[in-house]
């Protein structure tokens, strides 16, 4: 199996999560790497994406799981030049296990720019940070903040991931409205696996089970 790093970036965020599965699947058509398919009536290319980014979110870190036989070392090389504008492979990894990506990411790190300063440690001290959810309600998510620091006017913040996640785009509206602030720029960067491990990391322990 190929574990694929990729972005999405200079608009291929504001595609969806299913339309940026068929592009990948387009991509990896044209490559011409062998791919394991489904059985059944509707057979499917075996790929399996990260959990969905929000739609015109910026990611330097989204993966892709493959099921393949083949390693193929210019995969890379290969992806990229068959794929659009703004969707390129960062790196790939050979696996020999199965991977949950989807769930075993449990955190990620993201820049946030357009904020003004503020001092982080009036959220970090705190046993609180309020947001309203989807059904206008308040929910206490302070647990979900990993991490806050400025570096150079750049909000960098690492952000619980999965089942009980915070979007850097509530975050960052949420601060905006109490600190102020300008157009706000989010971007992906980083994120990790299962009790903080890295991706190779990660890979080598799921691998060794």
């Amino acid at each position: 199996m190929i574990l694929l790093k990729y972005s999405k970036l200079l608009g291929a965020e504001y595609i969806p999560h299913l339309d940026t599965l068929k592009h990948l699947g387009k991509i990896i058509r044209r490559t011409g790497l062998e791919v394991n398919y489904s059985q059944g009536f509707n057979p499917h290319m075996l790929i399996f994406m990260s959990a969905p980014l929000p739609l015109g979110l910026k990611s330097k870190s989204e993966y892709l799981l493959i099921s393949t036989d083949t390693c193929d070392e210019n995969f890379i090389e290969k992806f990229n030049n068959c794929s659009p504008l703004g969707i390129k492979a960062q790196d790939m990894y050979f696996v020999k296990s199965k991977l949950n990506i989807a769930n075993d990411i449990t955190s990620a790190t993201y820049s946030i720019s357009g904020l003004n300063n503020f001092d982080v440690n009036d959220v970090l001290s705190s046993n609180e940070f309020i947001i309203l959810d989807k059904n206008g309600k308040e929910k206490n998510v302070r647990d979900r903040i990993l991490s806050l620091r400025f570096e150079n006017n750049i909000l960098i913040c690492s952000l619980k991931a999965g089942n009980e996640n915070l979007r850097p785009d509530v975050l960052s509206n949420k601060l905006k409205s109490v600190y102020g602030g300008g157009s706000l720029n989010i971007i992906k960067e980083d994120v990790k696996f299962l009790n903080n491990l890295s991706v190779t990391e990660y890979i080598a322990e799921k691998d060794n089970v």
